[in-house]
């Protein structure tokens, strides 16, 4: 999953012009080089390169990020200043115009005019508008938690009735490996040392003292718990075996839940812990909007339960995910809706992959949380066939098949657009329009139309952006490349300096070897190869 900081930046790069964008690049590698780092690629701008790689150089800290947001603005002031780079022409100015004009659209806010420019401007609104690391906790001070507990930027975008956490951690990319089994995934990370973290992938939160190295894998509730058979107790989260070393390193952890707690009674929540001797409940030291905090914990399994003593049900922030099924008759779109839980989001994706589908880009937020048990229904004016004509909204554990409607239409052409209503009171929780670009494959995933292997296709992106080099070259050794090879790779001094060393081999190397390469790519670094492929 993307951290919002890194999604609000992209989205601001993304809608500058081609001059303004080469024009923050500039000042940008400028910035950079004085601060040590390595000089950016003679390239086309790229708006995702470029915001990876400010965020590789900050290391996701706020301050460093706002720091270098408000250098490349002063340069650019300082730029804009002297008559001469005032008075260059530009293709996207006309008769009348000052310069180029870019509108940024955030929450209805436009870019206000601004001192040192167009460009300038719009730096000054991205620090405004973006929510890095810490950036919250700092401006309201040290006492933040005490003072307001509930100020926090993890889960910005879960809940509208639900505030945000407080002291939002450093976003954490791990390692992922799998099992013997291919399906199993166990994900590892390094934490460098003192601080709190969050992995993107699972939403799992570490507090730690010192540097620790920790792996963790998703478990599997129906061999420890049953949902059925314990009406006491509700699944209120995933289930995590974890493992750290040193494991005194961690001083606590942050199991996410999808439970609404707003106005509910908060003991009700308890972590379940699993050992030899059977379950033990554990009270979390601090119930947050979108995790549950344990402190000092022994390790093994951990997930959160809430208690059923009473009425209401609790609220539940929930998702709907649309798939678009490839090998299916005319259009047919699988949807699911689920609790908003990354092991059951992952297990559906993987089921559908397998199909093969394909996740359609909607919305996946409903427009309020749900309950349990509760049922809902297809609404649409155009031609469409729903089985089963209704979808009960069910506690179903990820290692478990998730319900789902199966949707059909003979015809595409027009669009489709259909709603997600409650069966009792009719109350729309979620919409959708499909376009017919949206269900038309365009692209093999490793290979294009023109028989361009994706190694070949995104070099460029791929060099700037895979992290897990070295994993990666593990992957590779024996049936590509050698020992030398290897070594001499990682001689290198940087990620970036290591995939550039690699790519030199990459002309000598036959269709087997480059897709041995996107193999390893979809196993360290799945997000990023479903973000270069359009899944």
């Amino acid at each position: 999953m993307e951290a919002p900081g890194r999604r609000d930046l992209l989205r601001k790069l993304k809608a500058l012009g081609k001059e303004e964008l080469e024009g923050f690049k500039d000042k940008l590698s400028e910035v950079l080089l004085e601060r040590g780092s390595e000089p950016i690629p003679v390239t086309p701008a790229d708006p995702a390169a470029l915001t990876d790689l400010l965020l590789r150089h900050c290391r996701g800290d706020s301050k460093v990020v706002l720091k270098v947001l408000e250098d490349v603005e002063a340069r650019l002031r300082k730029a804009s200043s002297h008559p001469q780079e005032a008075q260059k022409p530009s293709s996207c100015t006309k008769a009348g115009d000052s310069g180029p004009k870019s509108h940024f659209m955030h929450s209805g806010d436009e870019i206000p005019p601004g001192e040192g420019g167009t460009l300038a401007s719009a730096i000054a609104f991205m620090k405004r508008h973006l929510s890095f690391t810490g950036s919250k906790a700092e401006a309201a001070g040290k006492q933040s938690r005490k003072e307001d507990p509930t100020g926090d930027s993890w889960g910005t975008d879960k809940c509208k009735l639900c505030p945000r956490e407080e002291d939002p951690p450093e976003e954490i990319h791990p390692e992922t490996v799998r099992g013997t089994d291919g399906n199993q995934e166990t994900y590892r990370v390094h934490l460098p040392g003192a601080g709190s973290f969050r992995c993107s992938e699972t939403e799992l939160g570490f507090e730690a003292r010192a540097a620790v190295t920790v792996q963790y894998r998703y478990g599997f509730w129906d061999q420890h718990l049953s949902v059925w058979s314990t009406p006491k107790w509700m699944i209120a989260g995933p289930l995590f075996s974890i493992q750290a070393e040193p494991a005194g390193a961690v001083a606590a952890i942050h199991l996410p839940h999808f439970l609404c707690l707003r106005g509910a009674d908060t003991s009700r929540m308890q972590i379940a812990h699993f050992i030899e001797e059977g379950m033990t409940l554990e009270k979390p030291m601090q119930v947050r909007p979108f995790h549950a905090v344990l402190e000092n914990p022994s390790f093994s399994l951990y997930g959160v339960v809430w208690g059923n003593r009473s009425k209401p049900p609790i609220l539940i922030h929930s998702i709907v995910l649309l798939y678009w099924a490839l090998k299916m008759a005319k259009t047919t779109l699988h949807l699911y809706i689920i609790p908003n839980d990354h092991s059951r989001f992952k297990a559906v994706d993987d089921y559908e992959k397998k199909c093969p589908s394909r996740l359609v880009s909607t919305s996946l937020q409903t427009h309020k949380p749900l309950t349990f048990d509760s049922h809902y229904v297809v609404s649409s004016q155009s031609n469409i066939e729903v089985t089963p004509k209704e979808l009960e909204f069910c506690n179903i554990q990820a290692e478990c098949l998730q319900s789902f409607m199966e949707i059909y239409t003979k015809d595409i052409q027009g669009g489709l657009e259909f709603s997600l209503v409650e069966k009792i009171n009719k109350g729309p929780i979620w919409e959708a329009h499909v376009r017919p670009e949206d269900v038309t494959l365009s692209v093999s995933s490793a290979q294009t139309q023109t028989d361009e292997h994706f190694v070949n296709q995104h070099r460029e992106q791929l060099i700037q952006r895979v992290m897990a080099v070295d994993s990666i070259l593990d992957s590779l050794y024996g049936p590509v490349l050698d020992l030398e090879q290897i070594q001499s790779i990682r001689a290198e001094r940087s990620s970036v300096e290591k995939m550039r060393k690699l790519y030199e081999l990459v002309p000598k190397w036959d269709k087997d070897c480059k897709d041995r390469l996107y193999q390893a790519l979809k196993e360290k670094h799945r997000p990023l190869v479903e973000e270069l492929e359009g899944i």
